[in-house]
């Protein structure tokens, strides 16, 4: 055979190998097991094993052709047919979406078994469910093995996987997770729970269950990353347990306070209260790092609480960005103050690290924009000059430049300097550009008093209010009108008159003098002021 063809064959392989073990023993290839016939064959069935990828990458694969491979028992489908939920843009899609849209899409990305091979598949599949159970019996001269158990688990997952049964892998994932946590194997078990959760996501299950599910097993995740020492993963975990109780739900709703509880103390497992300078934005529960029973003036009990949690701050690469992506997602549904606790922390993972510029910059402005939003200029203006003017860095970027024309406008009260700043064809678009989103379109709602509040149109009221005002006067065209006839008035004495006319000057004079209009004694008549 050609070297190149070989050498190809062999990255292939390196690169995908479950996509491979399919192709080689899924009953993908020829039917003969022998002979030179079957070792031709391997390259272009190792090819076509590879062929998702490449296929979603090729411009001509919109339409793909019917192969060989197919007609043997494999097709390829992005998911579940049934278990593939609806992008509703509306919808909080689940957490695996959010935090990990490259994880979620490769692993939708999958070749499904039909005919025979299903078959075939789900009898190894079995048989691997029926090791594990015999690994788990105690016998007269064994005893039970976790670890041979866990791995038939394993075996029986991935075997179903190549089926498409989601409900059934997602259960042998978990009983390998549960065998290998209580065999302090940390990293395998959090794989299998964060994949169990990922499946549970796209389950045929009602709304809440998948919601338990997903929170359930992303906190198992946690756990176990957490007991291996990986601060940083068992954060992502935790962030995606909280988010995984409002999966489903409309964007437009506000979260509930349970689930906004665990958003935020998910927030606090990246940066410790502590250290987050909008920790007083948090707007429910307390820090763990807070004493109850410590004295608020004792500075030991602050000086060491702020030492712990030095040492248990995420400084990770890239943890911010999942910071900020909270504070996105917290945004969209309104929750100002949180979304601001929120990007404190991202800045304050930015800063402890010490060596991110662009990043902080526009984690400085996003702070600004936020702050403006919610219609404290002061607070904004003071963060500004005390903060954010304090670092080098920000002084020459154009974040800067965009911050303090905001708040000018916004301190000024001048709506025209405020459009100016905020114009897409302004000198700041390319600050505006590298915004996240939600927070471009937050620039453009900030008012110059008062918090920005988003338009709401109802067709409804607007379309219905002329038809009634026009009914309402229809009604009162038709009614038939009477004369208005005045009153006669009784005729009032001398005296009477005199003493109603004293009245009414009694009650101009003492509106005049409420105005500062009244006449002062002391002053001089204007009778007495010689005018030659």
């Amino acid at each position: 055979e050609d070297p190149a063809t070989i050498i190809l064959t062999m990255s292939h392989y390196k690169r995908d190998q479950a996509s491979n073990r399919d192709a080689l023993f899924g009953g993908a290839g020829s039917s003969g097991s022998g002979g030179g016939g079957g070792r031709k064959a391997r390259p272009s069935s190792t090819r076509s094993a590879a062929s998702p990828t490449s296929a979603a990458s090729s411009p001509t694969a919109a339409a793909p052709r019917p192969s060989p491979r197919n007609n043997a028992g494999i097709r390829s489908t992005l998911g579940s047919t049934s278990n593939t939920p609806v992008n509703d843009p509306q919808i909080t899609s689940g957490p695996s979406e959010i935090f990990g849209g490259k994880i979620a899409s490769r692993n939708r990305m999958v070749s499904i078994l039909n005919g025979q091979a299903k078959i075939d598949k789900m009898a190894e599949a079995e048989d691997n469910r029926l090791k594990a159970k015999q690994a788990m019996t105690r016998g007269i001269f064994s005893k039970p093995d976790p670890i041979s158990a866990a791995n038939f688990y394993k075996r029986a997952a991935d075997a179903y996987k190549a089926c498409g049964e989601n409900r059934l892998e997602r259960l042998h994932r978990i009983a390998s997770g549960d065998l290998q946590m209580g065999q302090d194997a940390y990293a395998t078990a959090a794989a299998e729970y964060t994949r169990a959760a990922e499946l549970a996501e796209i389950s045929d299950e009602t709304l809440p269950r998948k919601r338990q599910e997903c929170h359930k097993l992303h906190s198992d995740a946690a756990t176990a990353w957490a007991n291996m020492g990986e601060k940083g993963r068992s954060a992502e975990s935790t962030v995606k347990a909280a988010f995984g109780l409002i999966m489903g739900q409309d964007l437009t709703a506000a979260i509930d306070k349970k689930a906004l509880a665990r958003i935020e103390e998910s927030i606090e497992t990246f940066v410790p209260d502590p250290l987050n300078r909008k920790r007083n934005y948090r707007r429910n529960g307390i820090s763990a790092y807070d004493d109850p029973n410590a004295d608020p003036k004792d500075k030991s009990a602050l000086r060491n609480a702020l030492e712990l949690a030095k040492q248990n701050i995420v400084t990770d690469s890239y943890a911010h960005e999942t910071l900020f992506q909270i504070g996105a997602e917290l945004i969209r549904r309104r929750h100002y103050e949180s979304a601001l606790y929120a990007l404190g922390a991202g800045t304050a993972s930015l800063e402890a690290e010490g060596f991110a510029t662009v990043s902080l910059s526009r984690a400085y402005v996003s702070e600004t924009v936020l702050t403006l939003a919610m219609g404290d200029t002061v607070a904004a203006s003071q963060d500004f000059q005390r903060v954010h003017l304090q670092r080098t860095s920000y002084l020459s970027s154009r974040e800067c430049a965009l911050g303090e024309d905001l708040i000018r406008a916004c301190d000024a009260m001048d709506l025209d300097a405020l459009d100016e700043a905020r114009s897409k064809t302004g000198p700041h678009r390319a600050a505006l550009a590298n915004l996240e989103p939600a927070l471009r379109g937050l620039v453009m709602e900030i008012r110059v008093s008062g918090r920005a509040k988003k338009e709401k149109k109802n067709v409804d009221v607007v379309s219905t209010k002329p038809a009634k005002i026009a009914t309402a006067v229809a009604s009162r065209a038709a009614a038939p009108t009477k004369p208005v006839l005045s009153s006669p008035k009784a005729e009032l004495s001398s005296d009477d008159l005199l003493k109603e006319t004293a009245a009414s000057f009694e009650e101009m004079d003492d509106i005049m003098n409420q105005m500062g209009l009244g006449d002062d004694e002391e002053e001089d008549d204007d009778d007495d002021i010689d005018l030659t």
